[in-house]
């Protein structure tokens, strides 16, 4: 029955990815037969590590290193109602999460004014960037907006012993203001680097190993019956790599699901009567549209559902589980 409804599902969305190649996109038809997908494309990555440097998560797999500081703290919480999650690569392009305090509380027609700034200040308080907040926003969604940094940051982030970052918001008496420590997250992107050149050569000594089961996605599909290189999968895993990967803080967001999805998947599983169906509805909900974005191309709205499923699957009671096993190193999709 349920490998019935994913056909028709499928054929649904054929039949629309056929009508968009009338937009003149130039992708290729996604009725084609699956098998017709270029057998030299690059293999994901199947390696991943994680380790704690203070507030630091370093994160590296076998292509690519980075670092994290989720919910990072303002320096006066009183003044500030935002959430920051702060990403940076080895190449120091970084980029920042900011929460709402409130679903729809930071509307893309409010985060564009002008007045709105984002402002980098060196160690000695120095303010070397002061740019609109929205120059580089990415995606807007409900209360949550993902910031790419501009360039100038990069110095700061590579040389400083630390960076203040502000956030000025039209119509807010008290800046949102948010201490970098350069230092510690440096160290985080040494390690990260190198683990990333010895996980490339575990990958090509095929060492690197992938417990059975314990990913989101693929327990997804797994109660679908269907296989582990089914059309989901192979998708997810080239936008993973292929997309979402080469982005700045891509590597760092990545890791985050890796880091997350066992303790998330456990919880589930212990918590509901009937984990099966629990599994399924993310597979409806998210999985299924996810791959279907990313094969026609939309990968902001890929990036948006699975963004969603993280913060929402993390966010309910399964949160102290995620929390549990977050160094928890995840080698596959």
């Amino acid at each position: 029955m349920l490998k019935h409804t994913r056909r028709r599902a499928l054929g649904l969305l054929l039949a629309a990815c056929a009508g968009a190649q009338l937009l003149g996109s130039g992708q290729r038809a996604f009725a084609q037969d699956e098998e017709d997908e270029d057998p030299e494309a690059p293999s994901e990555p199947e390696c991943y590590e994680s380790k704690k440097f203070g507030p630091w998560t370093a994160q590296a797999s076998d292509a690519s290193a980075g670092a994290s500081q989720r919910d990072l703290a303002a320096i006066d919480p009183k003044a500030c109602d935002l959430g920051l999650e702060f990403q940076v690569n080895t190449d120091f392009d970084a980029k920042i999460f900011v929460q709402g305090s409130a679903e729809g509380s930071l509307p893309e027609a409010f985060l564009v004014k002008p007045e709105n700034r984002l402002i980098a200040k060196n160690a000695g308080g120095t303010a070397i960037v002061d740019e609109a907040l929205c120059g580089n926003c990415t995606d807007i969604y409900d209360d949550q907006v993902s910031i790419v940094l501009p360039l100038a940051t990069a110095p700061l982030l590579r040389d400083e012993k630390s960076m203040e970052l502000v956030l000025k918001l039209s119509g807010k008496d008290d800046d949102c203001r948010f201490h970098i420590d350069c230092v510690t997250m440096r160290k985080a992107l040494d390690w990260a680097a190198e683990r990333r050149d010895a996980l490339a050569e575990k990958l090509e000594n095929n060492e690197c190993t992938s417990p059975e089961g314990c990913f989101i996605t693929t327990a997804c599909c797994d109660v679908l019956g269907l296989d582990d290189d089914c059309f989901e999968l192979r998708t997810l895993r080239r936008y993973r790599d292929n997309v979402l990967a080469k982005q700045p803080g891509g590597a760092a967001l990545i890791a985050r699901y890796y880091a997350l999805a066992p303790g998330v998947l456990a919880h589930l599983r212990a918590a509901s009567d009937d984990p099966a169906r629990a599994l399924r509805n993310v597979y409806a909900r998210f999985v299924l549209p996810a791959a279907l974005a990313a094969r026609l191309g939309l990968n902001a709205l890929a990036y948006r559902l699975y963004v969603r499923m993280l913060n929402e699957l993390a966010g309910t009671g399964m949160a102290t589980g995620a929390r549990a096993n977050a160094t928890t190193p995840a080698p596959n999709t």
